[in-house]
């Protein structure tokens, strides 16, 4: 199932966030927390298994880089309330608050702090004013 859509949650006391409604059924055998890039990202396993295999397979990072980023990666089960575990060490380095923003990206959610998420955002907009907007870019697709 892809992923899509933007949800705004917390994280409480204990490091749990509960998965969006409308994705629950995805993640309920559970799912592995990731550090992407600079952010957590939540996979279910079978997608974890494909994105894992492409970073051993592209040759980019060391045998010290991959367990670096493996050493970050947590397994998750949610529980009755359909809430799951994000290691400290992940929030840590992601700088997860209280407050966070779920962003699916087709193959995973991309979880940011909500600030983090409105600067993203906001780049993206200051980028349209000195060049090509999203709608620009649209307009110039042949396909639609």
């Amino acid at each position: 199932m892809d992923i899509y859509g933007t949800y705004e949650h917390t994280i409480d006391v204990k490091g749990r966030l509960v998965l969006p409604s409308a994705y629950r059924s995805t993640f309920a055998e559970g799912g592995i927390a990731a550090l992407v890039e600079d952010y957590a990202a939540l996979f279910t396993s079978a997608e974890w298994d494909l994105y894992r295999l492409r970073l051993e397979d592209s040759g980019i990072f060391t045998r010290d880089e991959l367990l670096t980023l493996v050493s970050y990666v947590a397994p998750f089960t949610p529980d009755a309330q359909n809430r799951i575990s994000l290691p400290q060490r992940l929030r840590d380095k992601t700088k997860l608050g209280r407050d966070v923003t779920l962003v699916g990206s087709i193959r995973y959610f991309a979880v940011f702090s909500n600030e983090e998420w409105a600067r993203r955002e906001a780049a993206v907009e200051a980028k349209a004013e000195t060049g090509p907007s999203i709608a620009d870019k649209f307009r110039s697709l042949e396909f639609l």
